[in-house]
């Protein structure tokens, strides 16, 4: 090791302190110089100024670990096919400084191709301390940088080979590598893939706006997935892509297999559009909103309600229900949601048009994963045709059994006087003759009321003068002493059947009723509050004595109890027709 003046090989040494021999963080400098006292000399210095030198012969290079190799214009030949073999293996860069007499520069000109792109930077003698340490000190900086780098790539290169998205290099429109999940993705060997243009994965219809998102680079990352698909065993498997620029030409490409997503996207379609489609309402609610507002409504839910969905969103529920819905029924349903139970009801909710309707319904909690309830699922039927039918077949036993129990005791109590022999015979007689055709008059009266149960028959428009006037044409036939005057417009409306059982028995309650000459007048016109549609105003009006307070229950609008009882089921059957129309039977207390 030459000094550039007397004494300088002294201070080279004194000139910085000693480090620790034993600090492992050490940079390691292999000396692979001609030996002699030069050599021993920067030996010396190296381990005085914090590195750890090592002496070694250029074939021990690649069973090394250190940070930086020191040769000579001797020896550098020697070092060069291991110190290629490390940076290759490595895949990092192993610094070589080049220790020789001259310019460096003229001293690297003079290197043969071959041996200049091994050596780093050349280190002119004589040395000089602070040199030496600035070069050392920047390759061995470099070097660990190199390996932060090399690492950081093995990393990324580990987690893009274990990612579950095919991930591709593709430079110049050609595939460099492919990881694992890419050949699972097409069903081939990853290696199989490279040299293969990338595009010729995609299935041609798709293929222009894949070639445009892999050929610029520059534009990779801005944009956003693009929809294609690929073939996998000739089978065409949907896929998005996205590209993001690594270095010059070449482009990393994420391949996202979602088969499977739009396999559930189509199954939700699927089950939204039966929810859509059912022919029973359906609703969502969500308990952690406040209130617990509707999130969802299908269409039959608009078509039950009159309202639509836009209105409905966002509210609760119970806006449907009446003042006349029964408190209990919402305490039990309130008591059940707050509890997070499933409950079944049938609750009286109100249309938009101002309607009353019976609702059956179901409402089903649906929990989340941690048992919390998430959503209440609800179901909506309209059940009011069939309440509407109980509550008359309910009206129908009480009131027969009712008036059958009377005209019994009649026939039993007049048969008990015959046979005790207590007054006339013919009266007797007479009594039970009249009381078996109150029970005759009965039964019709029952076999008519199942045409009075709503939904037996669709309604349909019916030509009301023509039956009305048929009705009383007929009752003059049966009852000679009576008679009844008519003023008939010609009007059609919507009703059933029963209509004209309804009619005939309006008129014959008025005829029998009377306790003198019938004389009834029947009027019937069209009705001047209503603008549209077919809507009629019938009245009947007699000189009979009225109808008793006890019998005005079905014509007043009231219900029929089981403690209260009208006698006959006829003006109930009147009161049913009218409603099924449409319209309103009212008692008329006017006399002709």
């Amino acid at each position: 090791m030459s000094d550039p003046t007397p004494g300088a090989r002294e201070a080279d040494r004194i000139d910085s302190p000693p480090t620790d021999g034993d600090d492992p963080e050490r940079p390691r400098v292999v000396c692979c110089l001609r030996p002699g006292e030069d050599r021993g000399l920067l030996v010396e210095w190296l381990g005085e100024h914090g590195y750890e030198p090592v002496i070694a012969e250029p074939a021990d290079l690649e069973g090394l670990d250190f940070e930086c190799c020191l040769a000579d214009p001797e020896t550098v030949r020697s070092v060069a096919d291991g110190l290629r073999r490390l940076r290759e293996r490595e895949a990092t860069l192993v610094p070589c400084l080049l220790v020789a007499e001259g310019d460096p520069g003229a001293v690297l000109a003079r290197l043969p191709e071959d041996l200049a792109t091994v050596v780093t930077d050349v280190l002119s003698t004589p040395l000089r301390s602070a040199v030496l340490e600035r070069r050392l000190d920047t390759v061995t900086r470099a070097r660990s940088l190199s390996r932060e780098v090399a690492e950081s790539r093995e990393r990324y290169r580990r987690l893009i080979e274990q990612a579950p998205a095919a991930a591709f290099l593709v430079a110049d429109a050609t595939i460099t590598y492919a990881n694992a999940a890419a050949g699972r993705l097409l069903g081939t060997d990853p290696e199989d893939l490279a040299g293969r243009e990338f595009v010729s994965i995609i299935d041609p219809d798709c293929r222009d706006p894949v070639r445009r998102l892999v050929a610029d680079p520059d534009a990779a990352g801005e944009a956003e997935f693009v929809d294609a698909r690929i073939r996998r065993n000739d089978r065409p498997v949907p896929v998005e892509i996205a590209t993001t620029a690594v270095d010059g030409d070449t482009v990393q490409v994420i391949v996202h297999d979602v088969s499977r997503r739009q396999a559930r996207e189509d199954q939700l379609r699927l089950y939204r559009r039966a929810m859509d489609d059912a022919t029973i309402g359906i609703t969502i609610s969500n308990p952690s909103l406040p209130d617990n507002p509707l999130i969802y409504v299908n269409d039959e839910f608009e078509r039950l309600t009159g309202r639509l969905r836009e209105e409905m969103l966002g509210r609760n529920p119970r806006i449907l229900q009446t003042e006349d819905t029964d408190p209990e029924t919402v305490a039990r349903l309130r008591e059940a949601i707050d509890a997070g139970e499933p409950a079944s009801v049938e609750i009286l909710n109100r249309r938009a048009d101002g309607s009353e309707w019976y609702n059956a319904l179901d409402v089903t909690p649906i929990h989340g994963p941690d048992g919390e309830v998430e959503y209440f699922l609800g179901f909506q039927r309209d059940v009011t045709d069939r309440r509407e039918r109980e509550q008359r077949l309910a009206v129908l036993d009480r009131v027969l059994r009712h008036d059958l129990r009377n005209r019994l005791n009649v026939v039993i109590g007049h048969a008990s006087g015959i046979e005790a022999g207590e007054g006339e015979i013919a009266h007797h007689v007479d009594r039970i003759k009249k009381a078996s055709e109150n029970l005759l008059s009965l039964s019709n009266a029952a076999r008519r009321f199942r045409s009075a149960l709503r939904g037996d028959v669709d309604l349909e428009p019916v030509q009301l003068d023509e039956v009305v006037a048929t009705a009383a044409a007929g009752i003059c036939d049966d009852y000679p002493h009576a008679e009844i005057e008519t003023t008939l417009a010609s009007v059609s409306v919507l009703a059933n059947d029963s209509v004209a059982v309804a009619v005939e028995e309006l008129l014959t309650n008025a005829v029998v009723h009377c306790d003198r000459d019938p004389h009834v007048r029947v009027s019937l016109e069209r009705d001047p509050g209503v603008d549209e549609g077919p809507t009629a105003v019938l009245r009947v009006t007699d000189n009979g004595p009225g109808i008793r307070e006890a019998d005005r229950a079905p014509l007043a609008g009231t219900d029929e109890t089981p403690t209260e009882h009208a006698s006959g089921i006829g003006l109930w059957l009147v009161r049913w027709t009218v409603e099924d129309a449409g319209g309103t039977a009212v008692l008329n207390r006017c006399k002709a």
